[in-house]
């Protein structure tokens, strides 16, 4: 497969993220929102203006992923349960569940909603790399379901066009799995593997699909956006210009801008000055669209 060395990239906001994560469009809104996952702020930029906006959480609340809520708002998954925050009002954020409560050094990280609105969200231990993570379903009335365990670093959720297909990966172990998606009751099965990325020294990171059904993934490690067929197959490779790209997301109004976060994490002086947009919010056009983000019905 040949690598595109030479597709245009832009930097849309130099936001110094040291581990930026979880892009998201909203449509009403018209802006684009993520998080840096080691500082308690959520995100967003209009790139109609070029307004860059951080709106900064409670230290408690600092974010391994979210949602848009049907209802306004956002839900927040944090070392410390789920939340309900809207950055617009005075209320606190309430917290609806603490799926890893009593167990140090745990933390929600990577999630995404599926297409009828219940969020998933996979945990882990924040320092060890042991498989103690486990993947939850939160359902719009606020119930926790364990889905799976054993996991060290889960990532990459995604679904078909038509929702019937889910796609979940650990980064550490290299691995990117499909499962078939029971679109009424959210329930998985027949896991199989659907990407083994184990020879390479890339890892998977978040992951997106486009319009098409194809699965846009972020490789650690590479730098590399590969785009890859419902069958697994790479279609095509980019080359981004940070080493450490985490996930992508469609945006914009027509959704045919592809955004991509990055992280800066573990940098030193001098690698952070030879790849000044590690951890920036960074945007290209792939040629396709993409499909809108579906909101927690909670």
């Amino acid at each position: 497969m040949e690598i595109e060395y030479d597709h245009p990239i832009e930097c849309a906001v130099q936001s110094a993220d040291i581990l930026g994560e979880v892009p998201l469009w909203c449509n009403q809104s018209q802006r684009l929102w993520w998080v840096d996952v080691r500082r308690p702020a959520l995100q967003s930029y209009d790139p109609s203006t070029q307004q860059y906006r951080a709106f900064r959480l409670h230290p408690d609340l600092v974010t391994g992923s979210y949602a848009l809520r049907s209802e306004g708002g956002f839900l927040l998954a944090t070392a410390a349960g789920l939340f309900l925050y809207d950055p617009h009002s005075e209320k606190p954020a309430q917290r609806i569940a603490h799926p890893e409560e009593g167990k140090p050094g745990m933390r929600l990280n990577d999630g995404k909603c599926d297409r009828q609105g219940r969020f998933w969200v996979g945990s882990m231990h924040d320092t060890l790399r042991e498989p103690l993570g486990t993947l939850y379903r939160i359902d719009p009335n606020h119930s926790v379901h364990t889905m799976l365990t054993d996991f060290v670093l889960p990532n990459s959720l995604s679904w078909s066009p038509d929702g019937h297909t889910m796609y979940f990966a650990d980064t550490h172990h290299q691995m990117v799995w499909q499962f078939d998606y029971d679109t009424q009751f959210g329930e998985i099965s027949n896991r199989r593997v659907f990407k083994d990325w184990r020879d390479q020294l890339g890892r998977p990171d978040g992951a997106t699909i486009d319009a098409e059904g194809f699965v846009w993934t972020c490789m650690v490690a590479t730098g590399q956006l590969v785009r890859q067929d419902p069958s697994g197959n790479i279609a095509r490779i980019i080359q981004l210009p940070v080493t450490n790209p985490t996930c992508p997301c469609f945006g914009g109004p027509d959704l045919d801008t592809l955004f991509i976060t990055s992280h800066s994490q573990r940098f030193t002086h001098a690698e952070q000055a030879k790849e000044p947009w590690a951890g920036a919010l960074l945007q290209l056009n792939v040629g396709v669209k993409g499909i809108a983000e579906p909101r927690f019905k909670g």
